[in-house]
């Protein structure tokens, strides 16, 4: 673990497609934040968040002013979608902790035949500092599979000290309906626990 309370900002890039809850999971990590006191600044730049469309959201907390994470700025990339991460390689350095999901969905080309679905040891190269994590069975032992968006956050809530998890729990009561708060502090909580 490394000590983020010590920076003055903290640079998040969330990524993967729609109808995983990347825009819902930087609302969660937003609200956290708020609720620390702390400045938060968050963008959506690329794609649509429909069904299948690929996704990215910047969150930026501390002393920021800028919605857009600078190239190879990023603190944390947080994919919820296995390849993903390979379209956002340009926003990751030396120092830069990736949390994947498992998660495959095969983009149209490889759906077509056209392309294959990279493999897994392509995506590991990306970075020494990378935590893979079935987010998807986690949410399922949790209770509902569309809960593997905070599964991942839980892990980033373990691997980075900056916010704090009883935060993201707050954060999570502020997001979801009250029949779906449990379920969802199950989740970031087996999300947290899963990095060990």
């Amino acid at each position: 673990m490394r000590k983020d309370k010590q920076k003055d900002k903290l640079n998040i890039l969330l990524i993967g497609v729609g109808g995983q809850g990347i825009l819902t999971s930087a609302t969660i990590l937003a609200k956290a934040a708020m609720y620390e006191g702390k400045n938060v600044i968050t963008a959506e730049t690329h794609g649509m968040a429909q069904r299948g469309g690929s996704v990215e959201v910047h969150v930026r907390i501390g002393n920021v002013y800028a919605p857009l994470i600078p190239e190879g700025r990023a603190d944390y990339v947080i994919s919820l979608e296995m390849s993903e991460i390979l379209r956002y390689t340009n926003y990751i350095n030396d120092e830069t902790i990736a949390i994947v999901s498992e998660d495959k969905i095969a983009p149209p080309s490889v759906s077509r035949g056209e392309a294959k679905y990279p493999e897994k040891n392509v995506i590991e190269s990306i970075t020494d500092k990378i935590y893979f994590l079935n987010a998807r069975e986690i949410a399922n032992k949790a209770g509902n599979v569309l809960a593997s968006n905070v599964v991942v956050l839980g892990a980033f809530c373990r691997l980075c000290d900056y916010l704090s998890l009883e935060s993201m729990e707050k954060a999570i009561f502020g997001v979801f309906p009250q029949k779906l708060v449990d379920v969802n502090l199950k989740a970031l909580r087996m999300g947290y626990e899963s990095i060990v």
